[in-house]
């Protein structure tokens, strides 16, 4: 892609806000590339630490109004809302503004009621990971990964590019998906499948522990490895994505009840011909 915004490094400051898995990423791949990057954290060592390795160049202090400011905020969706005044001087300021969260209707109408349409536009890296931290951070987060891109009324056409050269920059490719499709979609590709493993280790958890750990195989690893994700960060998905994730929960446990009902009836050729119609349909995902 041809750079047209970020081009010309000097005249560029990002700041992050939020230096978790996410937000310190970004910070990494961005001073690799040679951009001046700023950061705010609520935990002090969090900014020591990237400033030592020269990940930062400091906070929100170093801010210099005679450079374009692009500011990506890189918080759990409920601290964006509930903050989201508390920085409206920053994104009066900046010149553009994107977030990193897999909730966007919530804050698009937060948004719109500060009439920041048209320079603040949301996005989703789909590049998440069960670790969470600066510590865990890594500049190649968003390498061949796809980031979403939510389009809404009011969005300058100069803003949607910024926002497709940024996630370029960072390694990723970039798809439209309009911000109520987009938490339709994550409902069942992402957050469903977390209460899943969440609720499968509670599960596991009320079982002799200690006896049925000794045959964890590599299914059940690999099928729960998600249930080690930041629980304060899938609270907040969860409980504002609640519409979406409520039918969704519904609808699987429609699924489980009729397995279920094949199993109670011991109808053995329905249970197998059911089994072997989602075989093919999960087959025909992987191609």
């Amino acid at each position: 892609m041809k750079k047209t915004f970020l081009k010309n490094k000097r005249n560029i400051q990002f700041l992050i806000i939020g230096l978790g898995l996410i937000g310190g990423s970004v910070a990494k791949r961005l001073s690799k590339e040679g951009f001046e990057v700023l950061a705010i954290d609520k935990n002090d060592s969090n900014l020591n630490y990237a400033r030592k390795i020269k990940t930062i160049n400091g906070s929100s202090e170093k801010i210099d109004n005679k450079k374009k400011l692009f500011v990506i905020v890189a918080l759990p969706p409920k601290i964006i809302l509930r903050k989201f005044e508390d920085y409206l001087n920053i994104f009066n300021q900046a010149d553009f503004i994107t977030d990193c969260t897999s909730v966007k209707e919530t804050l698009l109408k937060k948004i719109k009621k500060n009439k920041l349409e048209s320079k603040f536009i949301l996005s989703h890296p789909i590049a998440g990971s069960e670790k969470s931290g600066f510590l865990n951070s890594r500049e190649d987060l968003f390498k061949d990964k796809i980031s979403i891109i939510s389009k809404h009324n009011g969005l300058a056409n100069n803003t949607l590019k910024k926002c497709k050269e940024l996630w370029f920059e960072l390694g990723s490719e970039t798809h439209n998906v309009d911000p109520k499709l987009h938490d339709e979609i994550f409902s069942l590709t992402s957050h469903l499948p977390h209460i899943v493993a969440f609720s499968l280790i509670s599960l596991f958890s009320k079982r002799k522990t200690s006896v049925y750990k000794k045959y964890m195989g590599g299914g059940l690893k690999d099928f729960t490895r998600i249930a080690e994700s930041d629980p304060n960060m899938w609270e907040n998905i969860f409980s504002l994505n609640k519409k979406n994730l409520l039918k969704d929960i519904r609808e699987i446990e429609k699924e489980l009840k009729k397995i279920k009902n094949f199993i109670v009836k011991d109808e053995e050729n329905k249970l197998e011909k059911h089994l072997k119609k989602i075989k093919k349909i999960k087959e025909s995902l992987n191609r």
